[in-house]
């Protein structure tokens, strides 16, 4: 992403952005959303729980432009009373321990990218940016009562976090989610979809929405953009894909204009978008679209998209806030 230009009072950013919204990596104009507040009865009287950011390794967070992408995001976890830190260090246990630390937040989190090459062939190697020290860390301070929202991105041939997937037996499909009946783009393999109660894409028995302390937040609409597929087990499920969704890989050392399949396909009846279970004391919620709840608006084909906080269609910020307090045990 490049600052194009940037205009104070009022403030207004306008970046050039390079996406896989359409499952097609491109660049396109985004500007920065500044007016959607969501309004919810706070709870910031009621306790003194605190937020880890991780802004150390390679999430949005470690980026210029980052924290403005999810205004609303950190606005709301502030007006719910949280304190919120970001992290100047590993994860290790200085910084994890619940009782300094109550929820742990790591957005999006690409692979290291190393290229290996001789006189005969380039050969490209994917390691995650996360020491074992630091899985094993988060993993005993989720079992020890913490909580972990993970937002897995785009990057193909593994993700970042894919060695934390694996110690909480959560499996992976870094590709990209796509049903025909619920897409909404109009090119490339990255579904677009509506989530909702009707078309049996959003779980409200889940526990995020059945213990929840104000039903006015528990949402109707979700608007899911471009996400990759988890599967862990059936209770667990927030935002189900429908059956029969194909996740598209990209085909490891894909050489175009070769004849060769682009893509490799795979199909389930069992694929999530979200998901959210308890691990020892603590609870976790894995999210596959890193947009969801960021501030922006893109400009693609002389269209505003909004992504996704604040889509006047959706209720984005009802699933935050729900998800907030049921992984800090406020519900």
């Amino acid at each position: 992403m490049i600052v194009k230009s940037i205009f104070s009072k009022p403030y207004y950013l306008m970046l050039l952005l390079s996406i896989n919204l359409y499952g097609q990596t491109g660049t396109v104009e985004a500007e920065l959303e500044e007016d959607f507040k969501y309004e919810f009865k706070s709870l910031k009287k009621e306790h003194d729980k605190t937020v880890l950011i991780d802004s150390i390794h390679n999430t949005i967070y470690s980026k210029p432009y980052g924290k403005e992408t999810a205004r609303e995001m950190l606005r709301i976890i502030k007006a719910d009373g949280f304190n919120i830190k970001f992290s100047g260090d590993k994860l290790l246990e200085k910084q994890l321990n619940t009782e300094s630390t109550d929820l742990l937040v790591i957005h999006g989190i690409p692979n290291n990218k190393l290229i290996l090459n001789n006189e005969n062939s380039n050969e490209t190697l994917y390691t995650s940016p996360l020491t074992t020290d630091e899985i094993v860390n988060i993993g005993k301070f989720v079992y020890n009562g913490g909580g972990l929202f993970l937002f897995l991105s785009h990057f193909p041939e593994g993700s970042g976090a894919l060695p934390l997937l694996e110690a909480f037996e959560i499996k992976f499909r870094d590709g990209y989610a796509f049903h025909s009946q619920y897409h909404t783009s109009e090119d490339g393999l990255c579904g677009h979809f509506m989530m909702n109660q009707q078309n049996e894409m959003l779980n409200t028995e889940h526990q995020i929405f059945s213990n929840t302390i104000d039903k006015n937040t528990i949402p109707e609409n979700i608007r899911f953009y471009c996400g990759a597929a988890v599967f862990r087990n059936p209770e667990d499920v927030i935002l189900p894909f429908p059956k029969n969704t194909i996740n598209y890989t990209p085909k490891t050392n894909y050489q175009p204009n070769s004849g060769e399949i682009k893509y490799i396909e795979e199909s389930s009846n069992n694929y999530a978008g979200m998901i959210g279970f308890e691990y020892g004391e603590g609870r976790i919620v894995v999210c596959t679209d890193q947009g969801i709840f960021r501030s922006m608006n893109l400009i693609i084909k002389d269209k505003k998209i909004p992504v996704t906080i604040h889509d006047p269609e959706a209720d984005n910020a009802g699933l935050f806030l729900n998800i907030l307090r049921w992984l800090t045990k406020l519900q």
